[in-house]
């Protein structure tokens, strides 16, 4: 049983007022076919022309950039995964009966576009688009078309029609098509029935040819008429979120000096804006630009956080860098975006914005400068960007990509990024409560468990709700919050989980999106104390044991099991190599180089071997190592590798990889002994430094011994460290205090209904609220098919008073409202 005590008396400060937002990323075919309701895929034709400057593979799976970064291509229709018995044709999207397609490069609709569509019919030829895995037709709902086009040398008729993928045409309507010059030609289908497998079909009675500068197909009803998804919209509405974080994410750096992301492509009639691949494996139309970015969040009352390029390309992809006049150039854009945005009619920005149908200004809340970047080539361009865009907009409040104050630089706003396992968010939900008042707000621009179990959990979701309790616990520091990403196209997942998932024409939400729609919500007034006393829990640790070298040279023996020898199962980064008994550690330095950009060290441990052929949880292992002052020895205990966004592909999701594998560590020089968990990039303290006695040149026996909670280590039979496991609360809370209502949020992690004892320190009303949100099963989820399969239940209670117990369920989020 768990006992909270609620000090309504102790005021401790205000609710931030934009805590909850939302982070937008044109990822997993999120805008296109997504929000924004373009219809057709491809619909510039432009998808399977490769990014300058880089090489594509002969057989057009690939490309590399100039700096040796390779992604999936597959002629322009993305990964392999989305591929799924998808008809092979030379154009995505593009299909032909009776007719040829090409891209013509030399005769373009405006100097932006790369080329047109030259389709050359025979009699009765068709060319069809068959959309995002269909066109979702609605029955008697209307869809606009329009395309330009231009015939060769005589007009050219052509019938237009929305159809089923067997031909049964719903609507339809007849041009001629001029020769000359492009034209605009337009016209509205309206579907006689439903039909989310639908295609648009292009068809020349007579023979013709005839270039498409580019088409559009896009439903006439939109959310408050600007082009966006109804339901997406709607979901997006039910978040209850303050703010918009926008474009991105990675897709702003892009990774080469062509595909970052540049503000004027982003305005202007859509035909006019240019297309570029993007980060996550596909060409955009930049249908949602800067533009539509701002009215989105106008429509939704939502603040806008703009992210800028600050120069930068992708850094973890081996960036390029903008130097000189490009990176002034850059910076002119920044200033552009702004008075865009905000500027009056008069200012040329200002102006441009009225053309595009907006008089009156948008506003522009925060900028974020640069995303995810870091290091010396930020902060140059970090101070850079500061100093000239808060000169001019010193009303702007403005984010840093990390802790830019400690180089002693300005920051109001530092952005802090986790994607992490279940524990980790429950572990960490005290993490904030000791940071630095007198330093930045924090921003936890992007977060979300996507790695150690099956994603999209009401699990995970709770194991996030009890880290936001604490982030609400400490809103005097922790002022704006974002889950990432927001949106996946089932058909089209490059990354998981994410909060909103759709098909064509249905969506949802995973649990997350109920928690965070719950605490959002709910988070106004005065957040007052909150006394917890629960049990700890601490994780289900298991996996192997194993042993690492950071070069090579190290040697080890006699490795035993549970008191059985023990042999080698696992080897990634490197190896180890039998010499009489004894084995010695050899790196790869081609291997150690890979996950780094061009003339940085690595710093990972790069030789890693693990032992067994099945996860233990309490276990004895011990081996005899010897190795070089400059070379130590690490044991790692519960080596494993968990479920991880790294793993999407399943060709390597078996596949243990240096960049994935989690274990805690236990490592020793010729001077000290440390306990710490992590993978290669991220580590966490589980036990201080040591002085150690030994000669690390000469073989020691080292003993690790697994229990429970922890684990104890030691050298030649001497105990060294004993070791804790990372543990978590079994329940967590947070209070609000508004116009004489308390707000109680409580979660329950464990697998029990805990009958916790609520007591405050003033009277309340016997009758009371509750928002619950609760599954029987830690793995229960939502789906296209069950879209509210978990999902909050509001119910009317009574039996409050002074002191009462609230029946917590397992696996529960409520939000309890009493009136004092």
């Amino acid at each position: 049983m768990s006992k909270i005590n609620i000090l309504t008396s102790e005021n401790r400060f205000s609710a931030a007022p934009h805590l909850y937002g939302l982070f937008f990323e044109d990822i997993n075919r999120a805008a296109d076919g997504g929000l924004y309701s373009e219809m057709l895929r491809n619909r510039s034709f432009e998808d399977s022309i490769p990014p300058e400057r880089c090489v594509v593979s002969d057989d057009l799976t690939t490309f590399t950039t100039p700096l040796g970064w390779s992604d999936q291509f597959n002629n322009g229709e993305g990964m392999t995964s989305w591929l799924n018995d998808l008809p092979a044709t030379p154009i995505p999207a593009w299909y032909t009966d009776n007719a040829s397609i090409s891209l013509d490069t030399s005769d373009t609709l405006n100097p932006k576009r790369l080329c047109s569509l030259k389709a050359e019919f025979s009699s009765n030829g068709t060319v069809k688009n068959t959309g995002f895995r269909g066109l979702p037709l609605k029955k008697d709902k209307k869809y606009m078309f329009y395309m330009f086009a231009k015939a060769d040398e005589t007009p050219a008729k052509l019938n237009i029609a929305i159809a089923s993928a067997s031909g049964d045409v719903y609507d339809e309507s007849d041009f001629i098509v001029e020769s000359g010059e492009y034209k605009r030609y337009d016209c509205t289908f309206t579907a006689v029935r439903d039909d989310n497998n639908a295609c648009l079909v292009i068809k020349a009675p007579e023979s013709s040819t005839v270039n498409f500068g580019f088409t559009s197909l896009m439903p006439a009803d939109t959310y408050k008429g600007h082009g966006m998804r109804i339901d997406l919209m709607e979901m997006l509405a039910g978040t209850n979120s303050k703010f918009l974080r926008f474009p991105g994410g990675c897709i702003v750096e892009g990774f080469t000096y062509e595909t970052a992301m540049r503000f004027p492509n982003t305005i202007g009639p859509v035909w006019e804006r240019p297309s570029h691949l993007l980060m996550w494996h596909y060409r955009t139309t930049n249908g949602i630009g800067f533009h539509e970015y701002l009215q989105i969040c106008e429509d939704l009352d939502l603040e806008p956080m703009y992210v800028i390029n600050c120069g930068l390309t992708c850094q973890s992809r081996r960036g390029e860098l903008f130097e000189g006049e490009e990176l002034e150039a850059i910076l002119e854009e920044s200033l552009d975006a702004i008075e865009y945005a905000i500027g009056d009619v008069s200012t040329p920005m200002g102006k441009k914005r009225s053309e595009a149908g907006h008089p009156a200004p948008f506003k522009m809340t925060y900028i974020e400068i640069g995303n995810e970047n870091y290091g010396p080539d930020y902060f140059v361009r970090y101070k850079k960007f500061y100093d000239v865009l808060k000169a001019r907009y010193p009303e702007i409040i403005f984010i840093s990509n990390t802790h830019t104050e400690l180089q002693g630089l300005p920051t109001e706003i530092a952005d802090e990024h986790y994607y992490n396992t279940p524990d980790f968010f429950a572990e960490n939900v005290y993490k904030y409560d000791n940071y630095d008042r007198k330093g930045p707000e924090i921003f936890v621009g992007e977060y979300a468990v996507n790695q150690g179990t099956k994603p999209g959990t009401i699990r995970n979701a709770l194991c996030e709700a009890i880290f936001l309790t604490g982030v609400e616990n400490n809103q005097d520091i922790v002022t704006l919050t974002a889950y990432a990403p927001l949106f996946e196209n089932v058909d089209y997942r490059a990354w998981g989980p994410n909060l909103i998932v759709f098909d064509n024409h249905r969506t949802y939400g995973i649990p997350t999106y109920h928690v965070l729609s719950m605490l959002a919500a709910n988070n106004s007034g005065n957040i007052i104390r909150s006394l917890v006393d629960t049990p700890k829990r601490y994780r289900d640790a298991s996996g192997l044991p194993g042993i690492m070298a950071a070069k090579s040279g190290m040697t080890f023996r006699n490795a035993k099991l549970n008191g059985e020898p023990a042999s080698i199962t696992r080897e990634i980064q490197g190896s180890f190599k039998c010499e009489d008994d004894e084995y010695v550690s050899v790196t790869d330095p081609d291997t150690r180089k890979s996950f780094y950009r061009p003339g940085t060290e690595a710093v990972c441990d790069m030789v890693f071997a693990a032992f067994g052929d099945k996860p233990h949880k309490s276990y004895d292992f011990e081996v005899e190592v010897k190795s070089q002052p400059d070379n130590s020895v690490t044991i790692a205990v519960w080596c494993y590798e968990p479920l991880s966004y790294f793993k999407i592909d399943e060709t390597t999701k078996d596949k243990w990889d240096i960049r994935t594998v989690r274990c805690c560590r236990w490592t020793i020089s010729d001077s000290a002994s440390n306990v710490w968990e992590g993978n290669f990039i991220r580590r966490i303290s589980l036990a201080g430094d040591k002085e150690t006695d030994i000669d690390i040149e000469k073989f020691n026996t080292f003993k690790v011994i697994t229990r429970e909670d922890g684990f104890d280590c030691y050298i030649n039979e001497e105990l060294v460290h004993n070791v804790d496991l990372p543990h978590h609360p079994g329940i967590s809370a947070s209070a609000y205090l508004e116009n004489d209502v308390i707000t109680l949020k409580i979660v329950n992690i464990t697998s029990k209904p805990d009958n916790v004892e609520i007591s405050f320190d003033t009277p309340v009303k016997p009758d009371y609220e509750v928002q619950l949100l609760t599954a029987a099963d830690p793995d229960a989820a939502n789906s296209l098919d069950e879209p509210s399969a978990v999902s909050p239940v509001t119910t009317v209670m009574t039996g409050a008073s002074q002191n009462f117990t609230y029946h917590a369920p397992a696996y529960s989020l409520s939000v309890i409202k009493l009136k004092v």
